[in-house]
């Protein structure tokens, strides 16, 4: 039996700045904070915000990655790629691999979190919820 219940975390879909949706794709291979290093590493479910975001993901639960390293943000152009972002001073970067999306995406129960909006919280995912593997989207690597 799969593991229904898991961490999340709620990033936006701005208006030409689609970070969950990018997630979701592989596009956005680095999930970035200012100043702060969750020490959580496993698998996270991204939801998209609904009070602030513009898309149609706007307040779902869009798909589940795994946080397997988390560093300092390096300031060079494949790095800032992978994060969808530019490079600040501070600025913390969470390493995503193991992506799996959804047999559909389904709303979430917004749910009080301590500090601030970027803090984790628990989720529980609806019984007729599916986990779909997408082997075909390759984590960031870096060069040695």
């Amino acid at each position: 039996m799969e593991n229904r219940e898991y961490k999340a975390l709620i990033l936006n879909d701005y208006p030409y700045a689609y970070y969950a949706q990018w997630v979701k794709e592989g596009k956005k291979k680095i999930e970035t904070r200012m100043n702060k290093l969750f020490s959580f590493r496993g698998d996270v479910v991204i939801c998209c915000g609904k009070t602030n975001s513009v898309s149609y993901n706007r307040g779902k639960a869009i798909c589940i990655v795994e946080i397997y390293e988390g560093r300092d943000m390096k300031d060079t152009p494949k790095e800032k790629h992978a994060a969808c972002i530019g490079y600040e001073p501070g600025r913390k970067a969470l390493l995503l691999r193991n992506w799996r999306h959804f047999n559909r995406d389904f709303e979430f129960t917004s749910c009080k979190t301590k500090g601030s909006f970027q803090s984790m919280f628990d989720i529980k995912l609806p019984e007729d919820i599916q986990i779909i593997h997408k082997p075909e989207i390759l984590p960031f690597v870096e060069l040695v």
